[in-house]
């Protein structure tokens, strides 16, 4: 890996960039996931961001628990009769 300097002043500092791989946006278990890094899993937060996979990773966990989210309130439907289309059309106060 060859680094590029740029002058600033006296110093010569690393002209370093990201790569943009954001593949989705992050929201609420992306943001719980960070936080939770941050506070709990240094080590592995900081790996993340020096490889340049801290992004991916939120992603990747936010599609994740959205797909294990969706299912559990499918099944939940399915096994409760009070939340059935059927009922919901007798008893709307119910």
């Amino acid at each position: 890996m060859e680094l590029k300097y740029i002058k600033t002043g006296d110093y010569e500092l690393p002209n370093l960039t990201l790569k943009d791989n954001k593949k989705g946006t992050i929201n609420k278990y992306g943001m719980l996931r960070l936080n939770y890094l941050k506070h709990n899993k240094k080590a592995f937060y900081t790996t993340l961001l020096t490889k340049d996979e801290l992004t991916n990773h939120l992603v990747s966990v936010n599609k994740d628990a959205e797909t294990l989210l969706n299912n559990l309130i499918e099944n939940y439907k399915k096994r409760d009769e009070k939340l059935s289309e059927k009922n919901k059309e007798i008893n709307q106060l119910e």
